[in-house]
Parts: C-alpha cells; sequence; structure tokens
C-alpha cells in the first residue's frame, strides 16, 4: 500500500491544478451520448411498463429529453420528496399494485437525496431537480476523483494522465447512466470520495461529516467509518510524535462517530412512523435478502437459473463483480490503505447477498477507476481499451432499456 505519510502538501498542490474544461468535456460528451440513445429509443423500443406491471410509477410524465432518466428507483425518491415516508397519502399509492408493497416500504430509501429534491422541487418539477442534483454531484464527484487519481500518479504530468483517465472510466461504466439519472448514486458517490479525500489530508471534520451526509444517502455509507479511522491511524504511525501540527490528534478520531450517528437520527424516526428502527435494513434485506459470505451472490447466481441479465440471476452483473474482484489486489498493492480498504468493503458486502444491482452499486468504488487512470498513465494501456470499448456499448444499451421501463441495474 502506498504511504500514508508521503508529502500531504505535494498531493494537495497536485490535485488542486484541476483541468475543468477536459472535465467538463468528458461528461457533457457522455451525457450527451446516453440522451440521444435514451431518445432515439423510445421511438424504437416498445415500453416495459406493458409486460411489467404492478410495480411503483408515482410521478408525472415530464418532457422526454428528462423523463428517460427517471425509471424504478427513481419513483420511490420522488414519492418520498413529496409526500414524504409514512401516513396514509404515501400507502395509498400502494393500493391495486401487483407488488404487495408494505407501508415501510419507503423507509429503504435514505433521506438525503429526496430532502435535496423537494427543496429544489417547487423551482424546476421534481424530476428535474433530482437530475440536477444528480448531475452537479457527478460534476463535484469527478473533481475529486481526479485529484485522488492525480495524487496517486505522481508526477504532475503522469498525475494529469491518471486523474483524466480514472474520470473517463467512471463515465464509461456500462452502469454510468445512474449517475444521471433520478437515483442517490452521485450523490453518494461524491459525498464518499470527499470523506477519504478529507481523511487523506488530515481533515478528520470535515470528512466525518462528508461520511455522515453519505450515511443517510445510501446502506453502505456507514461502511465509510472504516476508511476514515484506517487512514487516522495510519497517519498517527506514520508521523512522528514531536510532529504536533502533523499527527492527528485523539480527539479527531471522534468524527467517525458522526457517521453512525447520522444513521441513527433516521432509525428514530423510523421507529417512529413505522415502530421499527431497522425498518430501512429489512426493506433492503427483502429485495436483496439477509446477508450472508460473500460467496452467497455466486450461490444465487447458479441457482436463479442463469441469464444474460436480470435479478439475482445476472451474467452481466456477474462479469462486473468479477471484474472488480480481479482489480482488488492492484488496489491494495497500489493505493493508500484507506482507499484500499474501502475498495474491499465495497465490493464484499454487497456480495454477501446478491449480485442484484452490483454493476450500479460499484459506481462508488471509486479506487477502481483510479487503478485503471494509473494503468493508462503507466504506459499500460491494452485493458482500458478494452474496458471502455465494453463498457461503452453496454451502457448504450442499458441506456435504451432503462428509458423504456425494461430492467437495466
Amino acid at each position: 500500500m502506498h504511504d500514508a505519510a508521503q508529502s500531504p502538501g505535494l498531493e494537495a498542490r497536485e490535485g488542486s491544478r484541476v483541468p475543468y474544461a477536459d472535465l467538463a468535456m468528458l461528461l457533457a460528451a457522455s451525457r450527451a451520448a446516453l440522451l440521444i440513445v435514451g431518445i432515439l429509443s423510445t421511438w424504437l423500443i416498445p415500453s416495459g411498463l406493458a409486460v411489467q406491471k404492478g410495480n411503483l410509477v408515482y410521478h408525472a410524465p415530464a418532457a422526454r429529453p428528462l423523463e428517460i432518466w427517471a425509471r424504478w428507483d427513481s419513483e420511490w425518491y420522488l414519492l418520498i420528496a413529496a409526500e414524504g415516508y409514512a401516513g396514509p397519502q404515501v400507502r395509498s399509492r400502494f393500493e391495486g399494485l401487483a407488488v404487495p408493497y408494505e407501508a415501510e416500504a419507503p423507509a429503504g430509501f435514505l433521506p438525503l437525496y429526496p430532502i435535496l429534491i423537494r427543496v429544489l422541487s417547487p423551482l424546476m418539477g421534481g424530476v428535474a431537480a433530482g437530475i440536477l442534483i444528480s448531475n452537479v454531484s457527478l460534476w463535484c464527484a469527478l473533481v475529486l476523483l481526479y485529484r485522488l487519481a492525480c495524487a496517486a500518479g505522481g508526477g504532475a504530468s503522469a498525475g494529469r494522465v491518471a486523474g483524466l483517465a480514472a474520470c473517463a472510466a467512471l463515465l464509461v461504466h456500462p452502469m454510468s447512466l445512474f449517475l444521471s439519472a433520478v437515483y442517490a448514486e452521485s450523490l453518494f458517490l461524491m459525498l464518499s470520495l470527499a470523506a477519504i479525500d478529507f481523511a487523506r489530508r488530515g481533515r478528520f471534520a470535515a470528512a466525518g461529516l462528508a461520511g455522515a451526509l453519505g450515511a443517510v444517502t445510501r446502506p453502505f455509507g456507514l461502511l465509510l467509518a472504516a476508511p476514515i479511522a484506517f487512514e487516522w491511524w495510519d497517519q498517527r504511525r506514520l508521523t512522528p510524535a514531536g510532529d504536533r501540527e502533523s499527527r492527528p490528534s485523539a480527539l479527531a478520531l471522534l468524527w467517525t462517530l458522526a457517521i453512525p450517528s447520522a444513521l441513527g437520527l433516521f432509525m428514530i424516526y423510523c421507529w417512529r412512523a413505522f415502530g421499527d428502527p431497522l425498518a430501512f435494513a429489512h426493506r433492503q434485506s427483502r429485495w436483496r435478502g439477509g446477508l450472508s459470505g460473500p460467496w452467497r451472490a455466486f450461490t444465487r447466481w447458479w441457482e436463479s437459473t442463469p441469464t444474460a441479465h436480470g435479478a439475482h440471476g445476472s451474467t452481466l452483473e456477474l462479469g462486473i463483480a468479477i471484474a472488480f474482484i480481479l482489480m482488488l489486489p492492484f488496489v491494495v498493492r497500489r493505493l493508500r490503505g484507506s482507499m484500499a480498504l474501502y475498495a474491499i468493503l465495497g465490493v464484499v458486502m454487497p456480495l454477501c447477498s446478491t449480485l442484484w444491482s452490483f454493476g450500479r452499486l460499484s459506481l462508488t468504488i471509486f479506487p477502481a477507476f483510479v487503478m485503471i487512470g494509473l494503468a493508462w498513465s503507466e504506459g499500460r494501456r491494452r485493458f482500458p481499451v478494452l474496458y471502455a470499448f465494453i463498457g461503452a456499448t453496454l451502457g448504450g444499451l442499458l441506456m435504451a432499456l432503462f428509458a423504456n421501463w425494461w430492467w437495466a441495474g
């Protein structure tokens, strides 16, 4: 693993020279490609709602360029943003649906993203608000990812190449569409990147607060406490005791408690609203299944009669999971301990239940994209080129499916 005490000042300087124009070009080109595919597909592909009846459909149709980004989980975020988690009006939305949703089903979606949608909705409508939040978060995530990859890349020239390649790798991920859809993935990616970046620079108060926001964005946000605590320990271990300015204090570690505390506040709300403080976890268990060993996802894939793409038996999700697992040894060998630990937890924890949506969840395992950026900057370009070709091809296909209410991830 990289030395945690290596020239944080140099890393900060390298990461501060962000090529905003280049990042903006990457972002605009990738989003425009997805938008064009999504719009064209709505004239060519029949809606999946005709054969997949019974799922929640809450929002009123928006203009086509906006509408194609609001599907599946988007309905839950928009429902919560408009009507909250509990009450007769929310429960009435589940009446007559073929899928038997229980009253606490909305608790499976944590509150930060729908709160932000609710704040902006009066200005532009819920769908547009969700898309704006997702894409602003994605832009911030690209800047943070560039800085981390640039620091890992070493010199200014190599670091710049590594940073841009890492951002490109994120944008051509097969599931990249979810970073611009009305989903919480890009918001959580931004917050997890911010938490690790703050921690590596010794700003543990900011890291704890970013982690706390992440903990009320996605269920796996609680895991951010581990890499932040590891970074604190690593910096104390490698910094001389006499260097008080650089050595993190014992009190700094307490900021990691903000992460479980934030989730604890939502648990109190769930207890008052549903009589179950773990309603959010129980809802996730009903969708994904209970946790077991990390082999569970692979046994369920075999038991579920493997298909090209679907729920527990998705061969596409299997391929993405294997790719991320194979990348872990390189992440552990090359990157900071906190980033390696985050990558390990990010890969292993979802696999303890199912492959379902692993590809979408893997969007937030950003150390993998840093590794692709490093490979490109060091001239090892066969895998990045293969990855980009497969990712862009599958990404277009999944965008066409998603825009027309077919399962994408």
